[in-house]
């Protein structure tokens, strides 16, 4: 959600994960005990709301976010303030996982045809597990290319992508992750 659908903090987007070990253990961090707060007063990324939509009309969204469970009231009031919808929502059950093993696994159980990502550490495995990944272009995450990870520099980029891709493959009603 954070970078795609919400503005992170001060509209920066730190780090470029580079290097970052799949397997490595998830460590506890102090931040997990403010996780109902620390996304207050977040404002979405400019064009979400009108690709949001776009991908409610072209295929069955869920988003999927390495937010805690813990955010969960405040995350649904958000996307129904700012969004007028409450899609399936998937959030982190728990610190014990990290951001992007929660997401391998549980894309790993959905099976989306497109997911929309910002991570550039969580993009480069799902582009292995799923047909495509929508990468919204952030400066730390340049350094990823794959063939079938689809660079955006603007959300508004996103309908005209998801029609092609799925013209492209010819399929009925597909399931969309953010």
């Amino acid at each position: 959600m954070d970078g795609v659908l919400a503005r992170p903090p001060f509209g920066i987007n730190p780090g470029s994960n580079r290097g970052k070990r799949r397997e490595a253990p998830a460590r506890w961090n102090p931040l997990w005990l403010f996780e109902r707060w620390r996304y207050v007063g977040r404002r979405p990324m400019p064009g979400s709301r009108e690709a949001l939509d776009a991908a409610r009309r072209l295929a069955d969204v869920v988003i999927v976010s390495a937010r805690g469970e813990a955010a969960r009231p405040r995350t649904e009031r958000w996307l129904r303030r700012n969004f007028g919808v409450l899609p399936p929502l998937v959030l982190r059950p728990s610190w014990r996982e990290r951001s992007a093993q929660f997401k391998a696994r549980v894309l790993s159980e959905l099976r989306p045809f497109v997911h929309i990502e910002d991570d550039p550490h969580t993009a480069e495995w799902l582009a292995e597990l799923l047909p495509h990944v929508i990468l919204v272009d952030w400066r730390r995450n340049r350094w990823l290319h794959h063939p079938n990870v689809h660079r955006v520099r603007s959300l508004a980029e996103v309908p005209a992508l998801l029609e092609r891709l799925l013209s492209q493959a010819g399929s009925g009603s597909p399931m969309l992750r953010a």
